[in-house]
């Protein structure tokens, strides 16, 4: 009726919104997706796996695969960078504490022993994974790109440590910085940790022992 009063609206009960939390959630699915890809990948081949059977061991669907992380590429490039550093923070490897300690170490044999210890915590989470995203990137040229960028930034990690070595005490007789950071990228290779733990059946301490008496006979 015209000139009536109205009854007021009822206030809308409204779920705030909470960015942080949506934040951490969409990185705990992230975190899933990441994890369910690493195992099919390691199991089945980077070939051999789908993103809707990536969707299915994560419990989620294929859309948000695509829309938290991306296609296979992405997911194996994700599931690298994961492994290798153990976590999914945005930190770079030569600036995490366990290579902080490395490079603030003073006497060099230990230094190598601290980079072999590494090598070995590092490998058992990525050496599979290494090893699949090379053998794909033969057939595959969307993961050219990575495989390439994977093995440049572990020479140079390699040639870091090398030069940090010589900085704290002489290398062996005519050895130059360079070449004792090829010696390094050689043996500290995650195809000769697979090889020494999965063909030869080592220990992971056992190689990690002889990485570092490897690394201390060719350097120091």
């Amino acid at each position: 009726m015209s000139g009536a009063s109205r009854e007021p609206h009822a206030p809308v009960n409204r779920r705030p919104y909470n960015a942080p939390l949506r934040a951490a959630k969409a990185a705990e699915t992230r975190r899933r997706i990441v994890t369910a890809a690493h195992e099919l990948f390691t199991t089945g081949g980077y070939l051999g796996t789908t993103v809707d059977e990536v969707a299915a061991a994560a419990g989620v669907s294929r859309p948000t695969v695509f829309v938290s992380v991306g296609g296979k590429p992405e997911l194996l490039k994700l599931a690298r960078d994961y492994a290798i550093a153990g976590d999914d923070r945005p930190v770079p490897m030569p600036e995490r504490a366990m290579f902080v300690e490395v490079w603030n170490e003073p006497d060099p044999s230990r230094t190598l022993a601290l980079f072999a210890r590494n090598m070995r915590r590092i490998y058992i989470r990525v050496a599979e994974l290494e090893h699949v995203l090379q053998a794909a990137a033969q057939t595959d040229p969307d993961l050219t790109l990575l495989a390439e960028t994977s093995l440049q930034q572990r020479r140079h990690g390699c040639t870091l440590l090398a030069r940090n070595v010589a900085d704290k005490t002489d290398l062996r007789d005519g050895l130059s910085v360079r070449a004792a950071g090829d010696a390094v990228y050689a043996l500290a290779s995650p195809d000769v940790f697979r090889l020494l733990t999965r063909v030869c059946a080592w220990s992971t301490r056992r190689y990690e022992s002889w990485l570092a008496g490897s690394l201390q006979r060719e350097l120091l």
